[in-house]
């Protein structure tokens, strides 16, 4: 079965009017309970820090907030940058919402790659693989409800012991988030599955599928039952328009990644620029065109990689909410019916 989880938009555009965080969060609202209405299977907040005027809409409180609008919905991190955090306040945080959903949780990490975010919290980004190493080792060591007693390089728990259990047995899915090849070997090694990358091309992900194979392998572990890729999504009623809105979004989408430095967390082989041409870069990158066209490319990565739970940015050129729920009620209407058709 194929899984279609949407990652909502955390900010809607109103012309020059400054919108309150209030007005901000209530769009939020209307948009998860459009996704869920619309036959999506999960709903996924990231996470963020120091990011200018915008409000950071922290992951953890805000998917406690939208449970109740998420219905049956999966609820999950994408991603929570977990060497940034004590994983002691994670494990018990992460365990409420699984209780608060009804069991429903899946805890999504990275490693992170902002330099302002590890500087803004004081940790060197040098430490990122251990810490993040040593935090996991830490949450699922708590979840087991034992006396947990660590010391790290970087992280020290002294025999404590938690009640704060996940309601699912025997703990939340730990789904890892990978750009480099190394990443993709480590989540092999530390998780329950992948997720793949936003915007490494469909070329470097055939290259890291079989990585990841072939290190769950050495790690005498089976691939997983749900395999998750995260990608931005460019859809309209006619190809044209797609393509249209696709070249409005995608040029300040692809300088705010590079000015992030995300392209150089990718394999140097896969770097992208505008400078290999708009129409390409979109092509190899995203999902784009008409329904039946997003379809086909939707089909094509579960043939190609084996992915069977997509993670969708539903772009949206001019930011409104309007136009942000006719692309989502448009994707369960032609694209998740058709899967969902093709699996009857």
């Amino acid at each position: 079965m194929v899984k279609f989880g949407i990652k909502p938009a955390m900010w809607f555009q109103s012309g020059e009017h400054k919108v309150a965080p209030t007005d901000q969060f209530k769009k939020i609202i209307t948009l998860t309970r459009t996704a869920r209405d619309a036959g999506f299977h999960s709903l996924w907040v990231g996470q963020h820090y120091f990011s200018g005027k915008r409000p950071n809409w922290e992951a953890i409180p805000t998917l406690a907030r939208l449970i109740p609008e998420a219905g049956s919905m999966t609820i999950g991190t994408c991603v929570l940058l977990l060497p940034l955090h004590h994983p002691v306040l994670v494990a018990e945080q992460s365990a409420v919402l699984d209780i608060l959903s009804g069991g429903k949780f899946v805890l999504g990490v990275g490693l992170g790659y902002r330099e302002r975010e590890f500087g803004g919290f004081g940790i060197s980004r040098r430490e990122r693989v251990a810490r993040f190493e040593e935090a996991l080792s830490v949450i699922q060591s708590l979840w087991t409800g034992g006396r947990v007693a660590f010391r790290g390089r970087h992280l020290s728990v002294n025999g404590v012991t938690t009640g704060t259990l996940p309601v699912q047995k025997p703990r939340c899915p730990i789904w890892i988030a990978a750009h480099g090849d190394r990443a993709v070997q480590r989540a092999a090694r530390l998780g329950d599955s992948l997720i793949m990358n936003p915007h490494a091309s469909l070329e470097t992900l055939e290259r890291q599928v079989e990585l990841y194979k072939a290190a769950l392998q050495a790690e005498s572990k089976p691939f997983p039952r749900e395999l998750a890729i995260r990608r931005d999504i460019c859809i309209a009623k006619d190809r044209k328009t797609a393509w249209k809105e696709a070249g409005e979004d995608v040029p300040g989408l692809t300088e705010h990644l590079m000015a992030e430095g995300q392209d150089k967390e990718l394999p140097a082989s896969d770097g992208f620029s505008l400078r290999q041409g708009l129409p390409e870069l979109i092509r190899s990158r995203f999902i784009v065109g008409d329904p039946d066209d997003c379809v086909e490319q939707i089909d094509a990565y579960r043939r190609r990689l084996g992915v069977n739970h997509f993670i969708l940015r539903v772009a949206c050129p001019d930011g409104g909410l309007r136009a942000m729920v006719e692309k989502t009620e448009l994707i369960g209407r032609k694209v998740i019916d058709a899967f969902h058709k093709a699996s009857s």
